[in-house]
């Protein structure tokens, strides 16, 4: 009974100062990014109590963990901070179930994960123009410099999202840990809903970028309140800001970007976006489009298996087949994984996708042949969060 009151007491101190938690170890932030300060709260040697006590019941694990780690932390920013490709793919030839910490989700070593650090808010306003060279159709051929200008306004927005799903999707067998980091992912991303975070994309190239930022955020929120309930005032909060993402998006697509980003992959990672925000929200009509989403993929598939929209992209036809792959197996989970399984009249569309990608990548032979020119060598899974990793998804 003892034992119990103390564990109780534990999980209580956490909750009260979760916030001076969270907040306590910051990252640099840079020019580009928009961080908002936040109060240091409860002081030095209550803090220090409250570790003791952590040490005391939870053993060698909680002090591993601890936020205050400088080890952790510059482990962490380390790992962000690796350049984040638009387009990684790896072979899914074999594909076992992974099991994270009750998410059905592949972990992170948390030795590696900080239990907090306050992350730089993405900015409100962007406005980039795309990487590939202007006279290639194909989308295939990389304009350096126009890459590296890219790199600088996004790359910073690539590291804050990675930080927060590697916290987001790092695992521990100390609940105490768990719900802190889940708590931390919450605190993070209210404050990049206070700030307004990327609502106002002033290119057609932000608006295509976007989308995928949008679902890794949203994915990961949902995977933290299953740790730790939403108040209220955060549903509100979420309401605000992830429903006027979902809803720009829902026009964008519909009003402002052309034909080809409406049935591409670009579709899919926006449908993926809106179907992760529906289901955070409850809201059935975006989780409708994320599912209409699907199908525009799915259905496009043909008999062979093949993505025409994809099928022209020069030497990176494989890569672009993997990366519209993605978006609509993560849509297929979300809905499965949230009790709304989708009833696809185009399911056997996808399989043959998911096959065909899966022999493409074990002999490229085949695809090659079909596509007309041999394909680039495939990346690693490196830059997508364990709930995007093909190892994660149900790729049938």
């Amino acid at each position: 009974m003892r034992a119990n009151s103390l564990h109780t007491l534990t999980i209580l101190s956490l909750n009260l100062f979760c916030s001076s938690i969270c907040s306590a170890q910051e990252i640099p932030s840079t020019p580009d990014v928009v961080v908002s300060a936040e109060s240091r709260g409860a002081s030095g040697g209550l803090m220090a109590a409250l570790h003791e006590m952590s040490d005391r019941f939870f053993g060698s694990a909680a002090k591993e963990n601890r936020w205050t780690s400088a080890d952790n932390a510059e482990a962490t920013s380390a790992l962000a901070t690796e350049k984040d490709y638009t387009i990684q793919t790896s072979s899914i030839s074999s594909l076992s179930p992974s099991n994270g910490a009750g998410t059905g989700i592949p972990g992170i070593d948390s030795q590696q994960i900080p239990l907090c650090v306050s992350i730089p808010s993405p900015p409100a306003s962007l406005q980039t123009q795309s990487k590939y060279q202007a006279d290639d159709s194909s989308k295939s051929s990389i304009d350096e410099d126009a890459s590296e200008t890219r790199d600088k306004l996004v790359q910073p927005i690539r590291n804050s999202i990675r930080l927060l799903t590697n916290i987001a999707y790092a695992t521990s067998e100390n609940s105490l840990v768990t719900q802190a980091r889940a708590e931390c992912v919450l605190e993070n991303v209210d404050r990049w809903a206070s700030a307004k975070a990327l609502t106002d994309m002033r290119t057609v190239d932000a608006y295509l970028s976007r989308d995928r930022w949008v679902a890794e955020i949203a994915l990961a929120v949902g995977a933290a309140s299953k740790r730790v309930p939403l108040s209220n005032e955060r549903e509100a909060l979420y309401l605000t800001w992830f429903g006027a993402l979902a809803h720009d998006t829902i026009d964008a697509y519909s009003f402002r970007l052309g034909p080809k980003a409406k049935t591409n992959n670009h579709r899919y990672w926006a449908g993926l976006s809106v179907t992760a925000v529906g289901f955070l929200l409850d809201n059935s009509d975006l989780k409708k489009w994320g599912e209409t989403s699907f199908e525009i993929g799915a259905c496009q598939v043909d008999e062979r298996g093949f993505l025409p929209a994809e099928l022209g992209r020069g030497e990176k036809a494989l890569d672009y087949h993997v990366y519209a792959l993605r978006p609509l197996a993560a849509i297929l989970k979300l809905a499965s994984d949230n009790g709304e399984p989708l009833k696809s009249k185009c399911i056997d569309r996808f399989k043959r996708l998911t096959a065909m990608t899966r022999e493409a990548l074990q002999n490229p032979t085949e695809f090659e042949r079909v596509a007309g020119q041999r394909q680039s060598a495939v990346s690693s899974e490196a830059s997508y969060s364990a709930a995007l990793k093909l190892d994660a998804l149900p790729l049938l």
